[in-house]
Formats: C-alpha cells, structure tokens, sequence
C-alpha cells in the first residue's frame, strides 16, 4: 500500500514536472522570437 502511494506521487511530480517544462520551453521560444524581431528589426505585418 505505501508503495502505490509513493507511486502515485511520484507520478504526480513526474506529470507537474513535465507541465513546467513544458511552459518554461514556450517561454524560451516566444523571448528568442521577440530577440530576433528586435536585433534584425523585423517588420511584422499585422
């Protein structure tokens, strides 16, 4: 029984982990794309 728990909780952090990575990799992607636009002063058509 403890074992499953652990299991359980481990599985949970995995999950909390993979979400926050997740996030932090589409933080990166959105500020390298703003760098960009900013060094070579890209013009975005809107």
């Amino acid at each position: 029984m403890v074992r499953n728990r652990l299991s359980r909780g481990a599985a949970v952090i995995r999950s909390s982990w993979t979400t926050l990575e997740r996030d932090w990799q589409s933080v990166a992607v959105g500020a390298t794309t703003v760098a960009a636009i900013a060094v070579f002063e890209l013009q975005i058509p809107w």
